[in-house]
């Protein structure tokens, strides 16, 4: 889908010790109940056998459907003049965070390492950080008008030529930074 005012970008959120903390409580939940059920099945019904293979069978569905919510991938697109965000879930499943977005229409795009101020602003409502982490070198912030959550900022991973789009539907509320790793 590449072309001259279009773009595509993705970028994997950083596993850091919390996102494996909330791995290894999420498989100690679903475990958790098994372990009881099949002990107590044990203890006083004679055919635990029959229950415990239904059992198993959820309880590695319910490890692997809950799992993919820790490993998020956030896609940045730009079409038409319009910036949507979407996180990818395990590969699995997407889900639009952002949608639409006039270029045009946002208030500022901005560098976030220079302009964290920004975010502290009486006006901005709400902050969505929908990036790989906050210590990342390529972050920007996006503020645009919401019709249902108000004045909203976006905190988003971005590349040379994503910002450069941004630009020319923008001119004037667009800051291009020098120095990319992507």
């Amino acid at each position: 889908m590449e072309s001259p005012n279009s773009i595509e970008f993705t970028m994997k959120k950083k596993e850091d010790g919390r996102t494996m903390l909330i791995r290894a409580g999420i498989f100690i939940a679903c475990i958790m109940p098994f372990l009881v059920i099949t002990m107590l099945l044990m203890m006083f019904a004679t055919q635990f056998i029959v229950v415990t293979a239904p059992a198993i069978i959820l309880t590695i569905y319910l490890v692997w459907y809950t799992r993919r919510f820790t490993r998020i991938e956030y896609e940045y697109v730009i079409i038409g003049g319009e910036f949507s965000v979407a996180a990818i879930y395990d590969n699995l499943s997407r889900k639009d965070l952002v949608k639409n977005i006039k270029i045009k229409d946002m208030h500022k795009v901005v560098p976030y390492h220079t302009n964290e101020r920004l975010l502290e602003a009486p006006e901005i409502e709400q902050v969505l950080q929908y990036c790989s982490g906050l210590d990342d070198p390529d972050l920007y912030i996006g503020i645009y008008d919401d019709p249902k959550k108000g004045r909203t900022a976006v905190i988003f991973n971005t590349s040379k030529k994503l910002v450069q789009i941004m630009k020319f539907y923008n001119v004037l509320n667009v800051t291009v930074k020098n120095d990319f790793r992507f």
